[in-house]
């Protein structure tokens, strides 16, 4: 191990997987990994002063072949101008670098991935980043990263502000797609089989298939939304896509841990609106239940009844 990253490691007491010397950037840059849930660290940090500038936890994120790379964009300010900006993520074993793609006219060049797949590019503190492409063996895109699914975090050393990327998680909504006519149509577009739940509530009414691109991955997979409609606003909604998924639910206090079939989930919500998030070895889904009494015993009761493929 060199010598800054020895002394990385031990002015943040934690292991470090690669550093970045202050080359056109005032501080060196160390990132680690924690978790679970996975996410990357970054760390700015003054060697001649052991001194640690700033410090930012980015959102958790998985990468997997079909969404090969995930991370964010991170800034670092001083007086109000930004002084550092970064993209910190990680790739999956398919890929073996990272292309950024700029608004600039620029020659961007690849980044190899490090320990673990985490790969860090600086970028200049004004550039705009578009997007990012994983680079596979043959040296061609094998998946890229939108800007929108990016997370933007930003930091003088104190507080941290910035927005979440969109993100491939699995809140179950309808957002932008389109609407099929049937589940043979739907099965055909997305390239796998849909599965149904094979228990729901009376007098519900099931609507036509929606397809919806994942604006983080517009080469990724598409996920198929379902919806069972009953009288007052009652719905009984799933979302359903290949796994793993790139965003996995972070917890907090208003989620709590559930068994589904085997599988951990993340159920949310009280009173009549309530969503349960689980993926199993091939498949992501998402549950919501609105307007009903016992939404939180239908929602367990509808994802339990779901067969795994």
């Amino acid at each position: 191990m060199d010598a800054p990253t020895s002394r990385l490691e031990a002015i943040l007491e934690h292991p470090v997987l690669t550093a970045l010397a202050p080359v056109g950037a005032p501080y060196w840059v160390a990132v680690s990994m924690a978790g679970p849930p996975p996410r990357v660290r970054v760390a700015w940090v003054d060697l001649e002063a052991d001194d640690v500038r700033a410090r930012v936890s980015c959102p958790p994120s998985v990468p997997s072949r079909w969404r090969p790379v995930v991370g964010a964009v991170v800034h670092l300010f001083d007086a109000g101008q930004p002084i550092d900006q970064l993209f910190v993520g990680r790739l999956a074993s398919e890929a073996l670098a990272a292309l950024p793609l700029l608004a600039e006219e620029a020659t961007p060049t690849t980044t190899p991935a490090g320990p673990e797949g985490v790969v860090v590019i600086r970028l200049s503190p004004t550039s705009m980043l578009l997007g990012v492409d994983a680079i596979g063996p043959g040296h061609e895109p094998v998946g890229r990263l939108d800007r929108s699914g990016m997370a933007e975090l930003d930091t003088s050393g104190g507080q941290v502000s910035g927005r979440l990327g969109s993100g491939h998680g699995m809140a179950a909504g309808i957002g932008h797609g389109r609407w099929l006519d049937d589940l043979e149509s739907a099965t055909f577009e997305v390239g796998y089989a849909v599965v149904l739940p094979e228990w729901l509530p009376l007098g519900l009414r099931r609507s036509r298939p929606r397809i919806e691109p994942d604006l983080s991955y517009p080469f990724g997979p598409t996920a198929v939304i379902m919806t069972w409609d009953g009288d007052g606003g009652q719905r009984v909604l799933l979302r359903q896509t290949v796994a793993p998924l790139a965003s996995p639910d972070p917890g907090g206090a208003l989620a709590r841990p559930v068994e589904i079939n085997g599988w951990e989930g993340v159920l949310r919500g009280r009173r009549t609106f309530v969503t349960v998030v689980w993926q199993t070895s091939t498949r992501a889904f998402g549950v919501q239940v609105q307007r009903m009494d016992d939404a939180e015993e239908v929602a367990l009761r509808v994802a339990r009844s779901i067969p795994e493929g």
